[in-house]
């Protein structure tokens, strides 16, 4: 083999090279032992800027590897008893019928092709070149770590509140889907609240910290010319709840995008935790918080990533086989990657916030049962009179039909509309704008 100028190594028509995938700053080598690479071996390119840093990504990692295994051998085990009473789905009963049992070998080759295609897809994710490029919105308010960003437009506020365990930018994710610059083309003025990292000024913050010093000045700021729409998604659509209940009269209308209200029969997270606290106790689990609070000064967003990867373990070795089909360049891997690299930046929670969300609201579900207090007010969302519509997706995992519809029920002549769709992709899916953002828009702006 010859050595290329740039220090890259030309290899012979034929031969394979080994796949490395990127954990800690070093790559792992499937098929090396210990799993490093050959000291001939060229490391990737790695010039600053070209690509933000995926090292170790997915996150959870091994979480994603282990799950992956632990899947397709499960499957070997099922194929295997394909025939000897196993109670399979009726539709896979049906297709199923009149095929013979595979043997070993050839199901234990499938498990270890679709492994294989999984550690592509990753790799070609963690090395891919492409980065979200958007103009940066105008900052207007700024208090610690949170901002309010404007989008620009001269028609109607629009106060955007997003979840604090995830990124902001979730609504404003790349060009032709991101929700906030689809609402200014639509005559409207979104101002979306950016969290941000939580630092020295937020680390004691409760919910009710988040609520009077960042969240109600970001609205007096909004709501300056008079009353605005108030837009919340996932838990920043129950923060919004009760803003709205509380600032009544700075919020003319209420848009919510899967909201979770009622925890006690969510699957999911609420579910998870739930069967935890059977285990172990809410206070045992209070305390563990308090470790992990002082052990990294706040509660991890690798935290909340294991717990929403816990929901379908499958998922990463899904969608990483279907992005390593993908032509490298296409507008749909541009589009896997920006969501998948805001999926793997979340943020940390300050403690005592931490502990209000996974133990008050999902574990003890005071929101639901109409126990929850924010800044002495009871929280009741029967005391809302202002024109709301609310967005609960029917194949919602994160915040289910079971935890979101009961707020549209108690928000009186509230509208509810059901996409078919998931949690994110009420947002940027490929059906989002005709599902969600335009009629959103039209309940907004109304004519």
């Amino acid at each position: 083999m010859q050595r290329r100028a740039q220090g890259q190594i030309r290899r012979p028509i034929g031969v394979r090279t080994r796949r490395r995938i990127w954990i800690s700053g070093k790559p792992t080598c499937p098929g090396w032992p210990g799993g490093r690479r050959d000291a001939k071996s060229p490391l990737p390119s790695r010039l600053p800027g070209t690509r933000p840093d995926r090292t170790g990504l997915p996150s959870p990692l091994p979480f994603h590897l282990a799950a992956a295994a632990s899947i397709l051998k499960s499957g070997i085990s099922a194929a295997e008893r394909a025939s000897s009473g196993v109670p399979w789905a009726p539709h896979l009963r049906t297709a199923l019928c009149g095929l013979s049992s595979p043997d070993a070998l050839t199901l234990t080759q499938e498990a270890t092709d679709r492994l294989r295609q999984m550690l592509a897809g990753i790799e070609a994710w963690q090395r891919h070149p492409h980065k979200r490029r958007l103009s940066a919105p105008r900052v207007v308010w700024q208090g610690g770590a949170s901002r309010l960003l404007d989008f620009g437009g001269t028609g109607p506020a629009v106060l955007a509140v997003p979840s604090l365990i995830n990124r902001a930018y979730i609504l404003d994710l790349g060009r032709g889907h991101s929700l906030m610059r689809y609402l200014a083309g639509r005559g409207l003025r979104p101002l979306l609240l950016d969290w941000g990292d939580a630092g020295p000024d937020e680390a004691a913050f409760d919910l009710n910290a988040f609520a009077q010093h960042r969240l109600v000045p970001a609205l007096h700021v909004a709501a300056s010319q008079g009353p605005i729409a108030l837009l919340g998604y996932c838990m920043g659509g129950t923060l919004a709840v009760a803003l709205a209940q509380t600032q009544p009269q700075h919020v003319a209308r209420l848009a919510l995008i899967g909201a979770p209200w009622r925890f006690s029969e969510a699957l999911g997270v609420a579910a998870a935790l739930r069967q935890l606290g059977r285990q172990t106790g809410t206070l045992q689990l209070t305390q563990a918080l308090l470790a992990i609070e002082q052990a990294f000064g706040v509660i991890p967003g690798d935290l909340m990533q294991l717990l929403f990867a816990m929901l379908d373990p499958g998922l990463t070795l899904a969608k990483f086989r279907r992005f390593a089909e993908m032509p490298r360049h296409s507008r749909d891997a541009r589009r896997f990657v920006e969501l998948e690299d805001w999926v793997n930046s979340p943020v940390g929670l300050p403690g005592p916030a931490a502990r209000d969300i996974l133990i008050d609201w999902q574990l003890r579900d005071v929101t639901g049962r109409g126990l929850w207090r924010l800044s002495g007010t009871r929280i009741d969302p029967a005391r809302l009179s202002m024109p709301s519509l609310l967005f609960c997706a029917t194949e919602d995992r994160i915040a289910p039909p079971s935890a979101t519809e009961p707020l549209a029920r108690a928000i009186p002549g509230a509208r509810l509309a059901t996409p078919a769709t998931g949690h994110v992709g009420m947002i940027v899916g490929r059906a989002s704008p005709a599902t969600v953002w335009k009629p959103l828009a039209d309940f907004l702006a109304p004519a």
